[in-house]
């Protein structure tokens, strides 16, 4: 991504998010969600218009809404993030152990403790 792409994707952005604020100042909360989903409706992706009112992709990288056409991450800019991410997964495939696995592995530590204390007595 260009510097000019992404210096006018950050402007876009806060324009986006300074709607917002403004759109929340009232205290009608129906007036409020309407001004939300109006300033919300339209597809994140630089120079695309395209409404998303009944369908949005949302992006878990960077948190955006997109059409469907710019909804894959490689193609509205979160490509290497994805690269990241999947490699992440290829070299640390069981990095979110469950609670099985976890009684599992004190279960053999306590066993192979036993047999070491068992082991020293004998020793002596």
């Amino acid at each position: 991504m260009s510097v000019t792409t992404t210096v006018k994707t950050e402007s876009k952005l806060k324009n986006k998010e300074q709607d917002i604020k403004k759109a929340v100042n009232s205290k009608n909360l129906d007036e409020v969600i309407q001004k939300v989903k109006a300033v919300d409706n339209s597809c994140s992706f630089e120079k695309c218009k395209a409404r998303i009112e009944l369908f949005a992709i949302e992006c878990k990288f960077c948190d955006r809404r997109f059409c469907t056409s710019h909804g894959l991450p490689e193609i509205h800019g979160c490509g290497e993030a994805v690269r990241r991410e999947e490699k992440r997964k290829m070299m640390h495939p069981n990095a979110k152990l469950n609670q099985e696995m976890i009684s599992q592995a004190h279960t053999r530590l306590n066993m192979k403790l036993k047999q070491l204390r068992m082991e020293r007595k004998k020793k002596k």
